[in-house]
């Protein structure tokens, strides 16, 4: 477990990119509306195992998400998401729902770039590829070398 914990919390080595601009050189708008094709169900693979993740709709300005990971019929832990316009915070939780994070730790996803099909942070992309699938895109380091973890999910409702 102490290894899937250093994969998962040490993702932060993406440089930077600026957000896109307007017509008027503005920055556009976030607004968590535009990611209702989040919201619902989806099944897919990552780590050697199942991930399946589940999206609300969006309400005051966030979505909330709930992401679990087992292989061979075993939960090898779970996720609490919560995603909004500053990124992505989420907590891990092993089977029994004992907490990998303090109570005020947390991993931290910095938004750096979004249009309507993609969510791009620090670390972790999220891109639709049609209106059934998704790619989710996890960029890991692990004594010194980086790879990036590529998750083909599938709307499972």
């Amino acid at each position: 477990m102490t290894k899937l914990f250093a994969l998962l919390t040490l993702c932060f080595g993406i440089s930077f990119s600026s957000l896109p601009e307007t017509e008027n050189n503005e920055a556009p708008l976030f607004r968590i509306e535009d990611y209702q094709w989040l919201a619902g169900s989806w099944v897919g693979d990552g780590f050697g195992g199942i991930s399946e993740e589940t999206w609300s709709l969006p309400v005051d300005g966030t979505m909330m998400g709930m992401y679990r990971h087992y292989k061979d019929g075993k939960i090898v832990f779970y996720e609490f998401l919560l995603l909004d316009e500053t990124g992505m915070r989420l907590k891990h939780f092993n089977p029994d729902l004992t907490g990998w994070e303090d109570k005020e730790g947390m991993v931290k996803f910095e938004m750096i770039s979004f249009s309507k099909t993609k969510l791009e942070m620090k670390g972790l992309v999220f891109e639709l590829k049609s209106e059934n699938e998704m790619e989710i895109r996890l960029r890991l380091t692990e004594n010194g070398e980086v790879r990036t973890e590529v998750f083909t999910m599938k709307r499972a409702n």
